[in-house]
């Protein structure tokens, strides 16, 4: 800080000058000024803590900093996901100390949502932590939330230093499962909440952008069924701007068995965990194991692949909302490991769950428990880490269905189904000499074969076992390896009389047309 003081005494005298930032002195200039003598004087210091803060020099406020917390070297976007619900009126439980509802404590205490100082040092710590993106939860026009997003959040002077997007809660603007988007009254939803959001937030300055389109989240976009295509169209005419769409859809589930997935960009998912009681290996294992799945696959569906990383989960501290869940103990390793994973098949952005979910102990912001141990696991594992592309060994073939049968024309008990178009008990490939490469009994799994797209979980009973390929034509099924010539037997069950073709690397093989019910088929290779 730069200033002029002038002596207006008769003598000299000994001048000192304490610079202090929010109350603590920084720097001191001590000096003999003449009588009548005027000084420019330079006042150098380095403040130790971030944020707004008042200056003073001598004990007189002369203005106010901002010290903003240091980025580290950045190699890819980090994204996460942010809760602006806490304190009254919308989120107040046990008297207003919110966080007992939670395993661990947040060093802020049972902060309000809308104190500027809270969303201050929020974006404070997300720049520590390399975080360049908050996606906030969103339940509708003119609702407690969208108040808090759009006029405290994107009202604070230091907003625009983030980027922002909506996290578009479904069961929270539909509150139905499934969403039938075939029905004239959840469509009207849709288009007005994409008309609302158009108007409101894609086109500001600090919205988050990938492909210069704004985002826009789908949280639990697994439960849209019906005529999804259309219904979304007609949302996307209202909002004047096609956004770059993000569908959250559970880990373990095929790409291709989701309607959604026809208009999305790219997949995600929220929550890695299973909540099913998966040890902590078995955990990172899944998000292995998942990811490198939908990374092969996305090729054939045409979306990008979002990772997620994620300390842990532990919701059995929740009063006001029941549940039944199996923790995953969060912890600051489980973090890295899980970052490891996500950062190794991200090809664009991470995303984070979560900044700040405190009931489901997912928050990364710094605690009372872990400190700023998991933003120092963003900045390094995330943010700033590099990677090792994956290596995609095996080769793939797709089977190509004349047709998809609604779940319900055979179930008339079922609505909103699945789509099938083959139940595969047994597939095996054989080479030119006839001997067998592969022969599996597919509900049972193996190792060595990868239903990629097409297809959904096996399922059995105590007689049989099957897995039903379908939710799109294609399935693609990825093994070590295929002859140069032999052929491909599918063994199961045709819902209807309908062709398939046998596809490698775009070329068809061999086609022939499956008879409505049981039987065996053979598609040559070469």
């Amino acid at each position: 800080m730069t200033g002029r003081v002038e002596n207006t005494g008769s003598s000299s005298t000994e001048v000192t000058l304490p610079l202090a930032v929010n109350g603590r002195t920084i720097t001191t200039h001590s000096f003999t000024l003449g009588a009548g003598e005027q000084r420019e004087i330079t006042l150098t210091g380095s403040p130790t803590t971030t944020g707004t803060q008042p200056i003073t020099v001598a004990g007189t406020h002369v203005g106010e900093v901002v010290v903003r917390a240091e980025r580290p070297d950045i190699v890819r976007d980090v994204g996460a996901h942010y809760y602006p619900w806490y304190g009254a009126p919308l989120h107040d439980y046990r008297g207003g100390e919110w966080s007992l509802e939670s395993p661990s404590t947040p060093v802020l205490g049972n902060y309000d949502s809308t104190n500027p100082d809270v969303i201050e040092q929020h974006i404070d710590w997300c720049r520590q932590a390399g975080i360049s993106w908050l996606n906030v939860s969103w339940w509708g026009r003119n609702s407690g939330h969208d108040r808090r997003f759009r006029e405290d959040i994107l009202g604070h002077p230091r907003s625009d230093e983030l980027d922002w997007s909506v996290l578009y809660e479904t069961v929270g603007q539909f509150g139905v499962d499934p969403i039938d988007l075939s029905d004239e009254t959840n469509q009207r939803q849709l288009v007005n909440d994409f008309e609302y959001l158009g108007e409101h937030y894609f086109d500001r300055d600090s919205y988050k952008r990938i492909d210069g389109r704004p985002v826009l989240y789908i949280w639990v976009a697994r439960l849209f069924h019906g005529d999804v295509a259309a219904a979304y169209e007609a949302a996307v005419e209202a909002a004047g701007v096609r956004p770059y769409l993000i569908a959250s859809v559970p880990a373990a589930s095929g790409l291709g068995t989701h309607p959604i997935l026809e208009v999305a960009d790219a997949v995600t998912t929220y929550n890695p965990y299973t909540v099913s009681g998966r040890t902590a290996d078995e955990f990172i294992d899944d998000l292995q194991s998942g990811y490198e799945k939908w990374y092969r696959s996305s090729e054939y569906v045409g979306v990008d692949v979002i990772p997620t990383a994620m300390p842990g989960f532990d919701d059995t501290e929740l009063t006001h909302d029941q549940r039944d869940n199996v923790p995953l103990e969060p912890s600051a390793e489980r973090y890295e490991r899980s970052a490891d994973v996500a950062r190794h098949y991200a090809d664009g952005p991470v995303l984070v769950t979560s900044f700040n979910e405190w009931y489901e102990d997912t928050a990364i912001e710094p605690s009372e428990d872990h400190g700023e141990a998991y933003l120092d696991v963003t900045a390094e594992a995330l943010a700033a880490a590099e990677r090792s592309p994956p290596t995609i060994d095996g080769e793939t073939f797709v089977l190509s269905f004349g047709k998809l049968i609604a779940e319900s024309e055979m179930n008339p008990d079922i609505e909103n189904g699945r789509q099938f178009s083959f139940m595969l008990d047994e597939l095996t490939i054989r080479d030119d000499d006839g001997q067998a490469r592969i022969d599996l009994d597919v509900g049972t799994g193996s190792e060595t074969v990868e239903f990629l797209l097409g297809s959904y979980g096996p399922e059995s009973t105590e007689e049989n076992t099957w897995r039903w390929l379908g939710g799109q034509r294609d399935t693609a099924i990825d093994v070590p390896s295929l002859p140069d010539a032999g052929e491909i037997e599918i063994s199961g069950l045709a819902p209807a009389e309908m062709d398939v073709a046998l596809k490698v690397d775009g070329d068809v093989h061999d086609k022939t047309t499956l008879a409505e019910g049981s039987g065996s088929y053979r598609l040559e290779l070469g």
